[in-house]
């Protein structure tokens, strides 16, 4: 289900819960927990699934415009660390232009790659541009990946878990979560409602 859909049937199930003549005050208030719960849970679970998605899908667009994809030989392997090590040690945006060059006229594309990474941490677009003019798919991944929000920003993390958030029900407005919590946690089948 969507968010949409958990949503109204949680909707659903309060004003079924309300409108019954069957249950105690205490029984409804026990009930309504249980959905908010079970709404709020089912939220939380699509809102995660979101952000893993989105995460899967910032890090397989990085592999596709910086290299490291697929599986590598420990010679790759340490290559690479090589290539980050001695990247990440360029503070300078002319000379990382000319330490780019060279790596590609070496046929060095594992620094090629650690150095358009380290242009692209740092904003150094002539660098970054010289790296995706030579690279085949480079300039949509880019697009796509700018385009793509942050999943560790706080702000996005804040307005997108608002946006999964299930109001308590109406005869819980003014119960503190560990009450909810608790009142979800009666078992009416046992009898420990009145």
């Amino acid at each position: 289900m969507n968010r949409e859909q958990i949503l109204h049937a949680y909707t659903a199930k309060l004003k079924q819960i309300d409108s019954s003549r069957t249950y105690s005050d205490h029984a409804k208030r026990v009930m309504a927990a249980k959905a908010y719960k079970e709404a709020q849970g089912a939220l939380d679970q699509l809102r995660q699934a979101e952000v893993d998605s989105l995460t899967t899908r910032r890090s397989q667009l990085q592999r596709r415009m910086f290299g490291h994809q697929g599986s590598a030989d420990a010679n790759t392997v340490i290559a690479r660390r090589d290539a980050n090590d001695r990247a990440a040690k360029l503070e300078d945006p002319r000379v990382a232009q000319e330490a780019l060059q060279a790596a590609q006229m070496e046929g060095d594309d594992l620094m090629a790659q650690a150095i358009a990474a380290r242009a692209a941490q740092y904003g150094w677009g002539d660098v970054l541009g010289s790296y995706a003019g030579s690279r085949p798919g480079f300039k949509e991944a880019a697009e796509e990946y700018s385009g793509l929000p942050d999943p560790d920003n706080w702000q996005w993390k804040f307005h997108h878990t608002g946006q999964f958030m299930a109001g308590p029900p109406s005869n819980l407005h003014d119960a503190q979560p560990h009450e909810i919590d608790r009142l979800a946690a009666v078992d009416l089948d046992a009898g420990d409602a009145a």
